[in-house]
């Protein structure tokens, strides 16, 4: 059956924000004679209810940890976070609901300011019909409020729409909110698969589209 709605993940499943930002924080980490553990890092992904990891850095060094290095690694980081392009097959999955008159949503866990910004540097936000961030819900994943927040947006029931998320947290989010949810983990969140997706798959190039009923081919 083809779904009511779309609704998107931002970041690890349109763009590839996440590892830059790992490396950059692992990069700090070192530099302090620290290191980042992967599985508390992973963790956190999808989650914006999580200490920030300098507040977690200077809890390990007893002190707060040099503005220089924090500085340098961040801005060699920005640089190319400005520069992020689409994951693979995003744009065909779009073309694909677009052909099937199906709307579509963002969710995502960050702040509006960043996801607004790359919709409009990769010139997507017309595409979508709302785009439901932190500020607008008082919780994010893995509640199920984002998800819920985009459906009533979108006026969809919530059981009828499809969620492309890449990590656990969000995918327990969807689940929660009745949605159907395939997740295309990325280099980091696939060390944390959730058990509880319908379908999981390497990249979105491998979306089976006569599944959902979607793209002008499956009518």
């Amino acid at each position: 059956m083809t779904p009511a709605a779309l609704i998107f993940d931002f970041d690890g499943t349109m763009v590839d924000s996440e590892w830059p930002i790992f490396e950059m924080v692992s990069k700090v980490y070192r530099a302090h004679d620290v290191v980042l553990d992967m599985a508390d890092w992973v963790d956190k992904l999808g989650r914006s209810d999580h200490r920030p990891w300098i507040d977690e850095l200077t809890d390990l060094l007893g002190r707060v940890p040099d503005p220089a290095v924090i500085e340098r690694f961040e801005d060699e980081s920005r640089s190319r976070r400005l520069e992020m392009p689409l994951m693979t097959g995003v744009v065909e999955l779009m073309d694909a609901a677009e052909q099937s008159e199906v709307p579509m949503a963002v969710a995502s866990s960050s702040s509006s300011s960043w996801v607004d910004s790359h919709l409009d540097r990769l010139v997507l936000a017309h595409r979508f019909v709302a785009v439901r961030t932190r500020d607008h819900v008082d919780r994010t994943k893995p509640d199920p409020d984002l998800f819920l927040a985009a459906a009533a947006a979108l006026d969809v029931d919530p059981v009828r729409s499809l969620v492309v998320e890449d990590s656990r947290h969000g995918c327990r989010a969807a689940k929660l909110a009745g949605m159907t949810c395939v997740v295309v983990p990325n280099r980091i969140t696939r060390t944390d698969l959730p058990a509880d997706a319908d379908l999981i798959i390497d990249s979105l190039a491998d979306f089976p589209y006569a599944r959902f009923g979607l793209g002008a081919e499956t009518g």
